[in-house]
C-alpha cells in the first residue's frame, strides 16, 4: 500500500435489505453494488447496531452502543462533545465533508465534519416527538407514507416522490464536489486528503419508485414471489408490533406485491445514483486513491415474518449491506463471512487510514478481516433495541449473532434463537430446543455483561421526558435552521395509475 493517505467515500442509504443486491445472490438489478464487490470485499454478515435510523446512525458515528449515546429514538440529539469518526479523520489531517443526509437532530448539524455541502431532507434539524419532522413540501400527498402502518402498503406503485429528488440532488452535488476536488489537485490546489460521507434517503419508503426502475420488475414479481410469513411461530414482542400497525387484517396482495417491485425498483435506483458518483471518481483522477465504502443504516422486513419497515431483531430488519473497495483493499471478491457490526465501520476506517483510533467506544477495528486473518477477530456483534410493550416487558431488547448463532433477548419475555447458516430466513426458533440450551445460556450471558437494565429503563423514560419537553419548545418557538433548505421549489410526488390518493 502507498504511503500516501487514501482518501475515504463512505456512501450510507437508507433501509436497505442485505440481501437486495446481484452480488448478494438476489435477482435485483445492482451493477454498480456488484462491481465494487467485484473488484473488492462483500461482508455477508454486517449488523447495524440498532434497527431504527437515527439511533444507528448515531452509534456508527461515535463506534459507541445506542445504550451509551443515550440515542434510543430518532428524536435523540447526539452531544456535540461526543467524538465521532468524522472528528477522528479531522485530527489525523484529513479534510471531512458531509453530503447529504445523516439523520443529525437538533442545531449541531456537523459533528465534526468540516462542510456539510447539502443539507438533510427534511427541511429542519428538528424532528419533534409531537409532530414529527416537517415534510409536508418535501412529500406532499406522499406525507403519511415514510412510517409504519397499512397506508404506505396501499399508496405503493410507480411514480415520484421528493425522496427521489432529494438523492438526484445529492448525487449532482457530490458529484460536483469530486470533479472541483480533481481539478484542484491537478493545480497542486491542495494537499491534505479527504473523508467524504454521503447519505441517501432511498430506498426508504415511500414505496414509489421512478416508472423506469418499477418497469424493470413488474412483469417479473407476482404474488407467488412474496414470502411466507411464517405467523404461527412469531414471538409475542412481533404480534404486538402486527397488532399496533394494524397488519393482523390481512393486507391485499396486490398492495405487497406493488411494494415489493417498487423496493426492487428503488434499490435499483440507488444503485444508479451510486454509479454516478464512482464514475465522477473515476473521471476526476481519485479513485486510485479512494477507499469506497457502500453501507445502509438498517434493513427492510418487506413482509417478512408478516412484517414492514424495520424495527426487528430479524436478519432483513437488522442486517445491512457492506461492500468495501480501493487501495489496499486485498482479495478481489472475496466475500467476508465474519460477524461484524456498522459499530466497528467508523473504527475500522480511522485505522486503515493510519489514524488514531476513538476513545472509550465499545466497537473495534477489524483491519484483520480486511487483511484476510480472522484469527483474532470474535466473530460477534451486539444490536440493541427498544419496544412499546405492556407493563414494560419487552421494552429493552438486545441482540447478539456470534458464528452461525442469533439469540434475540426481549427483557421479562423468552429469548429467540436461530441458527442462521441453517435457517437464514429464521422460520425455526431453537430457544426451547434442548440440545442449544448450552447455547441460549452461553450467549445470554454474553449479552447481558455489564448490562444494567434498570439504568436502562430510567434512561428510557427520562429521555422520552426531555424529548416531550424540547418538543413542545419547538412546536412554540421555531428555532432558526441551521442549514438552507435543498429545494427551490417542493417537489413532486405522485403515484401513476393510482389518482384517488386520498
Amino acid at each position: 500500500m502507498s504511503t500516501k493517505k487514501p482518501n475515504v467515500l463512505i456512501v450510507m442509504s437508507d433501509q436497505h435489505h442485505h440481501r437486495f443486491m446481484g452480488c448478494a445472490g438476489h435477482d435485483v438489478q445492482t451493477p454498480t453494488m456488484d462491481g465494487l464487490a467485484e473488484r473488492g470485499l462483500r461482508f455477508s454478515n454486517t449488523y447495524c447496531p440498532f434497527p431504527l435510523c437515527g439511533p444507528s446512525r448515531m452509534a456508527f458515528m461515535t463506534g459507541r452502543y445506542p445504550s451509551t449515546t443515550g440515542c434510543l429514538t430518532n428524536q435523540c440529539h447526539l452531544n456535540s462533545d461526543v467524538p465521532t469518526y468524522a472528528h477522528g479523520f479531522g485530527s489525523g489531517g484529513y479534510e471531512t465533508i458531509l453530503s447529504g443526509r445523516m439523520h443529525f437532530v437538533g442545531h449541531d448539524q456537523r459533528h465534526g465534519f468540516d462542510q456539510r455541502i447539502i443539507a438533510d431532507c427534511g427541511g429542519t434539524a428538528y424532528i419533534n416527538p409531537v409532530t414529527g419532522w416537517k415534510l409536508e413540501k418535501v412529500l406532499g400527498q406522499l406525507i403519511d407514507t415514510p412510517g409504519m402502518g397499512r397506508t404506505p402498503l396501499r399508496k405503493s406503485g410507480p411514480g415520484h416522490t421528493g425522496y427521489h429528488a432529494y438523492d438526484r440532488a445529492v448525487t449532482e452535488t457530490t458529484v460536483n464536489w469530486l470533479h472541483e476536488r480533481g481539478r484542484r489537485i491537478a493545480e497542486d490546489e491542495c494537499e491534505s486528503p479527504f473523508m467524504m460521507t454521503v447519505g441517501f434517503v432511498s430506498p426508504h419508503c415511500p414505496f414509489v419508485a421512478p416508472p423506469e426502475d418499477y418497469a424493470l420488475y413488474d412483469d417479473k414479481i407476482s404474488v407467488d414471489d412474496l414470502p411466507d410469513p411464517q405467523l404461527d411461530g412469531l414471538h409475542d414482542v412481533h404480534r404486538a408490533i402486527r397488532a399496533q400497525w394494524k397488519l393482523e387484517e390481512p393486507i391485499p396482495v396486490e398492495w405487497q406485491r406493488r411494494t415489493a417491485v417498487a423496493y426492487h425498483g428503488l434499490c435499483t435506483f440507488v444503485d444508479r445514483q451510486l454509479g454516478q458518483i464512482i464514475t465522477a471518481l473515476e473521471d476526476s483522477g481519485l479513485a486510485d486513491n479512494t477507499i469506497v465504502v457502500y453501507t445502509s443504516d438498517h434493513g427492510e422486513q418487506l413482509g417478512e415474518h408478516g412484517l414492514w419497515w424495520k424495527s426487528t431483531f430479524y436478519d432483513g430488519s437488522l442486517g445491512v449491506p457492506l461492500l468495501m473497495a480501493g487501495p489496499g483493499i486485498e482479495g478481489r471478491g472475496r466475500i467476508v463471512n465474519e460477524n461484524v457490526g456498522l459499530l466497528d465501520l467508523g473504527q475500522t476506517l480511522l485505522d486503515f487510514a493510519g489514524v488514531a483510533q476513538l476513545p472509550n467506544i465499545d466497537g473495534r477495528s477489524f483491519r484483520s478481516l480486511i487483511d484476510g486473518d480472522s484469527g483474532d477477530w470474535p466473530d460477534e456483534t451486539i444490536s440493541e433495541g427498544t419496544g412499546r410493550a405492556k407493563d414494560e416487558a419487552g421494552a429493552l431488547q438486545r441482540m447478539i449473532r456470534r458464528g452461525p448463532w442469533k439469540l434475540c433477548y426481549y427483557d421479562q419475555m423468552r429469548v429467540q434463537l436461530f441458527n442462521i447458516e441453517e435457517d437464514p430466513l429464521e422460520h425455526n426458533d431453537r430457544w426451547d430446543d434442548p440440545a442449544c440450551s448450552d447455547v441460549v445460556n452461553d450467549l445470554t450471558s454474553r449479552l447481558l455483561e455489564g448490562w444494567d437494565r434498570d439504568r436502562m429503563l430510567q434512561a428510557c423514560r427520562t429521555r422520552h421526558l426531555e424529548q416531550r419537553f424540547i418538543g413542545e419548545w419547538v412546536k412554540r418557538n421555531n428555532p432558526a435552521e441551521p442549514d438552507p433548505v435543498w429545494y427551490d421549489e417542493p417537489p413532486e410526488n405522485s403515484i401513476l395509475d393510482m389518482p384517488d390518493l386520498s
